[in-house]
């Protein structure tokens, strides 16, 4: 019974360690009023702004993730990574060249990799790693089964 509570916690260590991945980035508010080139933003996409875009990203579009290439007053150029669309559906991008008008967007955040947070991941999913390679050890998985040989082939003349 003792390597069943070892087999349910190594089986609870996947979905931590993908809420984990999930918590290594960390978003901020964009508190200037225009971004830096190869700043990684995710903005909501304006209703008008939805109007307007809708032959270049999509209709519905509802909120956009990219990578600023150039940025002024009055337009932000971003490298797309993500749009996503109302009723759920999400569309990947290649990193291709959009501009936007500045008031298509709003509700800007800065999204950045958290390094303390990674390691912290990184560590957790090695020791579930570790703890499942025990558990499979503890239930016998790793123990070499011998077995009889078949017996030897006839031929009848």
């Amino acid at each position: 019974m003792n390597w069943f509570v070892s087999f349910v916690r190594v089986c609870r260590a996947p979905s931590l360690a993908v809420l984990l991945l999930a918590a290594c980035y960390s978003q901020v508010p964009l508190t200037m009023t225009t971004p830096t080139p190869a700043t990684r933003i995710i903005a909501v996409v304006t209703d008008s702004g939805t109007v307007a875009m809708a032959n270049a990203i999509g209709p519905g579009a509802q909120e956009i993730e990219g990578i600023v290439s150039s940025a002024d007053p009055q337009a932000w150029s971003l490298n797309l990574l993500r749009v996503d669309h109302r009723g759920g559906t999400s569309v990947f991008w290649n990193r291709e060249l959009v501009t936007f008008p500045r008031y298509t967007l709003t509700s800007p955040t800065i999204k950045r990799l958290d390094k303390t947070r990674s390691w912290m991941a990184g560590t957790l999913i090695a020791a579930g790693a570790f703890l499942a390679a025990k558990a499979f050890t503890n239930i016998g998985a790793d123990n070499n089964v011998i077995l009889n040989p078949p017996p030897p082939a006839f031929r009848l003349p």
